[in-house]
């Protein structure tokens, strides 16, 4: 990757930043709002969940863009309208007010992943797909990692809802950056030569699964169509359901985790986001080596399903840390081991579903079953914090989600 192609792809990148720094930014203002606002921990995982119930809807429908072109304009759209929701959740007072702005959001956010990812896999080659999936995820955690301490900062120095306003102010940035760097294809873009740009669409083309052997453009599918060639690909139901609990120990963590450093172990919110960042460090060098090990193994769903195994132990030992190196050492260790499985199921997605149907399998892997496991995963700790009075009964749940999302991965 260079030139112009790492340009682009780049920006993509930077895109997946603002996904994650958007989102999460919640999650370490999950403590001022249950004080301010007087809600228990089931009122804020529905909060937090009500992200995800746009989400997974948006990243469904995402996918029903069935077509390669006009990426780039709905994308950038649609991120200015995130920024906007972003902005607005700092005037929210009660409990339906978050659940109609965290909903909105959601679907913002999740038609954008969608189409991001298609975005990216117009520019990828094959043997980068690992790599690159990685990159962008890894830029979802550097979104975390980086975002947190400053969040943490503005919450400290103002208050959360003034750091919702600045949030969205600064994702405004992106806006005018995606219009004016991101082009749908190579051979579209005006700053590579036609030929280039040709030749280089070509290349990504040319070693990618199609509906039709011959390479014949097929007939225009409807949804039920492209549901029913997805299903007859093997394995793909078991990546939705691998998906389902793999992404739900990312999503639920993303969650609560900034919660959980403040209501059970004492820190404070600004210390909360400085610790969190070497976590998320270790979660984007997971999703980075994961990718760089499939990509030369060629054989993604071991390594995710190692990865996924591994991640149980740490996960049930985090819950039992009380010493502060000690707990963000076994964060740093369950970050990397989720995203490292995390890439393997991503990226098997890339490998095996045709082009002209990649968006509803984006939709349902990442949408369908990534929601879902959004939704259930922060109102699951949510309520067992409730019941306990402790995170480790949810951290319990988590570990048993990851050994039951690895066993769907074999033999694959």
């Amino acid at each position: 990757m260079r030139g112009i192609r790492l340009l682009v792809l780049g920006v993509i990148w930077l895109g997946s930043f603002f996904l994650a720094f958007d989102r999460v930014n919640i999650s370490l203002a999950a403590p001022r709002i249950m004080e301010e606002l007087a809600f228990d921990g089931v009122r804020m995982g529905l909060v937090l969940s009500a992200y995800y119930w746009g989400y997974m809807l948006g990243n469904f429908f995402g996918g029903l863009h069935g077509g390669q072109d006009r990426l780039r304009g709905v994308t950038t759209f649609l991120i200015l309208v995130w920024s906007a929701l972003t902005a607005l959740s700092g005037s929210c007072h009660t409990l339906w007010q978050f659940g109609a702005v965290r909903v909105a959001f959601g679907l913002a956010e999740g038609a954008t992943a969608n189409l991001m990812h298609r975005l990216q896999n117009n520019w990828l080659l094959p043997a980068e797909r690992g790599r690159g999936y990685g990159i962008f995820i890894g830029f979802e955690y550097l979104g975390v990692a980086l975002g947190m301490p400053l969040v943490g900062w503005l919450i400290k120095t103002w208050d959360w809802r003034v750091m919702f306003y600045l949030s969205g102010l600064m994702t405004l940035a992106l806006v005018a950056l995606f219009w004016t760097v991101v082009r749908d294809h190579p051979a579209a873009h005006p700053w590579l030569p036609a030929a280039e740009g040709r030749a280089l669409q070509a290349a990504i083309a040319g070693d990618r699964e199609r509906l039709e052997p011959d390479g014949s453009a097929p007939p225009k599918l409807d949804m039920g169509e492209r549901l029913r060639r997805l299903f007859a690909i093997p394995h793909f139901w078991r990546l939705c359901v691998a998906a389902f609990f793999c992404i739900g120990v990312y999503f639920t963590n993303m969650s609560w985790l900034p919660g959980y450093l403040v209501r059970e172990r004492g820190y404070s919110i600004l210390a909360s986001g400085i610790y969190l960042t070497i976590p998320y460090l270790a979660a984007f060098a997971g999703m980075w080596a994961a990718g760089a090990l499939g990509d030369k193994l060629g054989n993604r769903s071991a390594v995710a399903l190692v990865m996924g195994l591994l991640s149980c132990p740490a996960i049930i030992a985090l819950a039992y840390s009380s010493e502060v190196n000690a707990t963000i050492a076994l964060m740093s260790l369950m970050l990397f081991l989720n995203s490292a499985a995390l890439n393997g199921i991503m990226v098997l997605l890339f490998d095996i579903v045709p082009a002209e149907i990649f968006g509803a399998g984006v939709g349902l892997v990442g949408g369908l079953s990534g929601g879902l496991a959004g939704i259930v995963g922060p109102l699951l700790v949510g309520w067992l914090y409730d019941l306990t009075g402790s995170f480790v009964a949810g951290f319990y749940a988590l570990a048993a989600g990851v050994v039951i999302g690895a066993v769907f991965l074999w033999p694959m």
